[in-house]
């Protein structure tokens, strides 16, 4: 297959996403295409891959704009904005959510600074909680208490970890 062919391939499978995924911000939406063009295993949840109940429900609270997979925050308490995607690993049927968060500047990341990809956001989605120092990322199910937040890893580098978000 030539270079000019797959360009072309990608350019309208990325056409297509777009269609579902306009509620990511361009310049988020440029990163995670060029990480999924090497993923081919992962595409972006979209609204169908949740539950409508819980998700209209969710929007009658939040606003009609919340979107349960994709998040924008300092997750890090860095200063600088992150974003978090859920993604859909095509071959799975269990366990088929991943979880990927990008740590800004956004200009010269290739991968997410944490991707988690045992995750089961089907009845769920993301939230952004404050803290004193920047803002946390939250996943959880719809209309319940039952839910993770992700915090800087103490112990890692740029990395992060999950924590029950009913623990102290």
């Amino acid at each position: 297959m030539s270079s000019g062919h797959l360009s072309d391939e990608l350019s309208e499978i990325f056409r297509r996403m777009n269609d579902t995924t306009s509620y990511i911000r361009p310049e988020h939406r440029e990163v995670v295409e060029r990480w999924l063009a090497r993923r081919p295993d992962l595409r972006l949840a979209t609204d169908a891959d949740t539950n409508q109940d819980g998700l209209a429900q969710t929007r009658k609270e939040k606003g009609k704009n919340y979107h349960p997979y994709y998040a924008v925050g300092d997750f890090n308490g860095d200063g600088k904005e992150d974003f978090a995607v859920a993604l859909i690993n095509k071959h799975k049927r269990k366990w088929k959510f991943a979880i990927a968060v990008f740590n800004g500047p956004m200009g010269t990341k290739r991968a997410p600074s944490f991707l988690d990809e045992r995750s089961d956001l089907s009845d769920g989605g993301f939230w952004v909680g404050s803290v004193r120092k920047g803002n946390r990322l939250i996943a959880g199910t719809f209309q319940s208490d039952d839910c993770i937040m992700l915090q800087p890893s103490r112990t890692r580098r740029k990395g992060y970890v999950w924590k029950n978000c009913l623990e102290d």
